[in-house]
């Protein structure tokens, strides 16, 4: 009897293991985005940027010039202008850091200004601009990879430091590679190779290693690194290549990267803060909850804003606007570290 009764339970035990792991699995693959997989590969890993790229190359030109007017007036300025407006909806942040915040914010109004009056050209600031948003650049793609790292787990403390440094410095290097070939031409181009050929490893070694330690829960980490180093190293190849309009596309297409995972990780924040239930002032309360619709307004005000500046007083807005970067980029390194995010 007891064999009879063992060998009838045996077929329902085989079934159930199998459900048992593809409910595991599945539960593992909904851990390794931060959203949903779509809105992580769109809006985070932004993995349409390749097409982007044959859409500007194939059209020339004329439909890159297209693509980079919506990228400067609708997502680049509308990404950097969002910081400040943040800091100050949510005021709890802001009485935190209260002397810190202001203290940046007199500084980074008045030295501009008084450059700009003194010398009647912001060429100085410019340059500061560009070095700062480099280090900008690389300190939110990996600070998104982080994220996707922190909410996998798994990554010992030194593996941490390392991927930083690593993936800081391989960003870092492509931008001011771009800069040393831009300013100086084909002449910038000796002695470099082989820096670029060492370069190149890291983000080749790390992107196999990805591949390599790959699991259900870290898909979205390595789908959004694989995209932002693929992009990199597509560009320093434009450089090593000395291929300008593949430059040029590839550079607007890390442009509109940036800005939309800075928008979309706003976005998350945002919902994150609302879900919880975390303390914040009453007219942000009011507004999280049609979150997406004020940013869509903000962004088509802010962008038609922009462009009216431009067009009709260019100066006030150049330096207006470059406050305002210098703004982001100050705020943003410090609104982000006061927000790092448990462990999901």
């Amino acid at each position: 009897m007891s064999q009879i009764s063992q060998s009838a339970l045996l077929p329902q035990a085989a079934v159930e293991q199998p459900d048992s792991a593809v409910r595991s699995f599945r539960q593992s693959l909904q851990a390794a985005w931060l959203v949903d997989p779509r809105y992580d590969l769109l809006f985070l890993a932004n993995l349409g940027w390749p097409v982007l790229v044959f859409l500007q190359w194939w059209g020339g030109l004329e439909i890159q010039s297209g693509i980079s007017f919506w990228q400067v007036y609708f997502i680049t300025t509308p990404h950097r202008w969002i910081t400040p407006a943040l800091l100050f909806l949510e005021r709890d942040r802001l009485q935190a850091n209260k002397t810190k915040y202001i203290l940046i914010a007199v500084c980074l109004l008045t030295i501009p200004l008084a450059v700009k009056i003194s010398t009647g050209a912001l060429t100085c600031l410019l340059t500061i601009d560009y070095i700062w948003n480099a280090w900008h650049f690389a300190a939110q793609h990996h600070g998104i990879y982080s994220i996707y790292g922190r909410k996998t787990g798994g990554l010992s403390p030194g593996r941490l430091r390392i991927d930083k440094w690593l993936m800081r410095g391989f960003l870092l290097y492509v931008t001011f590679r771009i800069a040393s070939w831009a300013s100086v031409g084909s002449a910038a181009s000796q002695g470099w190779g082989t820096l670029d050929y060492v370069f190149a490893l890291i983000p080749v070694t790390m992107i196999l290693r990805e591949l390599w330690q790959l699991k259900a829960q870290t898909v979205g980490r390595c789908l959004y690194f694989t995209s932002v180093m693929t992009l990199y190293l597509a560009m320093l190849g434009a450089v090593a290549a000395q291929n300008p309009m593949m430059l040029l596309v590839l550079t607007t297409a890390s442009a509109l990267f940036h800005s939309i995972e800075y928008l979309a990780i706003v976005n998350w924040s945002v919902d994150r803060t609302r879900k919880s239930g975390q303390s914040t002032t009453q007219l942000f309360q009011r507004l999280m909850p049609r979150w997406g619709l004020i940013l869509a307004v903000f962004v088509v005000i802010l962008g038609m804003g922009a462009w009216l500046m431009e067009s009709r007083l260019l100066e006030l807005w150049l330096t207006a606007n470059l406050i305002m970067a210098f703004l982001h980029y100050a705020y943003d390194g410090l609104l982000w570290k006061s927000r790092r995010p448990a462990r999901a």
